[in-house]
């Protein structure tokens, strides 16, 4: 009895805190997702509660990361990437883990891009190698041509079909010729989950993506993760 009262309870509070941040960020032209992402990332630092799941310990979201990060590294694997000769893109790159990752496997030719630099220092003077942009994948073009891009547990993010669409053709046009993206995604068809995250289907990213070569998605974390590849001719 006392586990169900406690796990209502959660569940209560969580509703509750899901509402003030729709009053705090929502307002006529949508969410303001700078702001958000500014004040979250500002308040967990590079924590993974920040970029991850809030509500659970730190040391479950390491354990949940750690996970996902096999599951990368085997699709990267059976691509057969080089990290140290690639053009490697992050966008969304949060307080890091990516950019951790890409090091500790070999990578030198890194970009972070993030809606906010909230980070940036930490992030610079951790990894003095690598460079990090402060810049909307939904509003502005991305700076060059990568062989892969990421964006890891952020296009449920984009709640506007219109940015969503800028934001793809943006990677689109950024690939070099037989790169390839690495996404994230609930497949859970068009459907809004709360203010700030909405789910999408493959074939919507299908419909983005036309004549792109798709793997199969892998259960990733809560989502799917799977690569699209850009054609050689």
């Amino acid at each position: 009895m006392g586990h169900i009262l406690e796990t209502h309870f959660r569940a209560l509070k969580e509703f509750a805190h899901m509402q003030w941040l729709k009053i705090k960020y929502f307002g006529i032209g949508g969410y303001n997702a700078k702001k958000y992402w500014r004040d979250r990332l500002s308040h967990y630092g590079t924590s993974l509660k920040g970029v991850g799941n809030k509500y659970q310990t730190e040391q479950q979201n390491k354990e949940s990361y750690e996970q996902a990060k096999k599951t990368f590294l085997s699709l990267c694997k059976k691509e057969k990437m080089d990290f140290s000769s690639i053009r490697f893109l992050d966008v969304g790159c949060g307080a890091g883990f990516y950019a951790q990752l890409f090091s500790e496997n070999g990578g030198r030719n890194y970009t972070g891009v993030d809606i906010t630099d909230s980070l940036f220092a930490t992030l610079r003077a951790k990894f003095s190698r690598f460079h990090f942009i402060r810049l909307d994948v939904t509003e502005q073009p991305l700076p060059g041509i990568f062989d892969v891009i990421i964006m890891i547990d952020v296009t449920q993010h984009i709640t506007n079909t219109e940015k969503f669409s800028y934001a793809m053709q943006n990677i689109g046009n950024h690939l070099g010729e037989g790169g390839v993206f690495i996404v994230t995604s609930w497949l859970k068809g068009d459907i809004k989950r709360g203010f700030y995250e909405v789910s999408r289907s493959l074939q919507r990213y299908k419909r983005e993506f036309p004549g792109y070569a798709f793997s199969d998605p892998l259960p990733f974390r809560d989502k799917f993760l799977f690569l699209i590849r850009k054609d050689n001719h």
